[in-house]
């Protein structure tokens, strides 16, 4: 016996159901895929507790990475500072500072210009003279992955 006309009509709405939500779950899939990735901008120096301005142990070093774009500093109790250094750790720019408590925000950052060929790493730095405080740099390269 084959369904009636009936019984076939009351299924329609089943089935355009069914496929919209097919329809949806691609769309989805293609958005989120094509989403920028949240590992583009890396961390180096996570949370790390630096001495007071100008004594020893008041500066973070990232690795040195070819292509690097960006660095940048997160500030929680203390004002921070950024700067790019080659791998030879000349500092490249004078301090970019930024204020304090700006986690999970970005307190200053640096650019990078032509950083394609020579390796360079992000620096940050406490700005207090008087106090140790916990900081995180941020960096991001030009062709994805630090």
């Amino acid at each position: 016996m084959s369904p009636s006309y009936s019984s076939i009509g009351s299924q329609r709405p089943k089935i355009i159901l069914a496929f919209g939500a097919a329809i949806l779950v691609i769309c989805l899939t293609f958005l989120l895929s094509s989403a920028p990735s949240a590992s583009a901008v890396e961390v180096f120096c996570g949370e790390s507790w630096l001495a007071p301005y100008g004594q020893g142990g008041d500066r973070c070093w990232g690795p040195a990475t070819n292509g690097l774009d960006f660095a940048a500093v997160v500030t929680h109790e203390r004002a921070g500072c950024v700067d790019i250094a080659d791998g030879s750790n000349n500092l490249q720019h004078s301090w970019v500072c930024g204020a304090a408590k700006s986690a999970p925000g970005l307190a200053a950052e640096v650019g990078v210009a032509g950083g394609l060929v020579v390796y360079y790493k992000g620096v940050i730095r406490n700005n207090n003279e008087s106090f140790s405080a916990l900081f995180a740099g941020r960096e991001k390269c030009v062709q994805g992955g630090c």
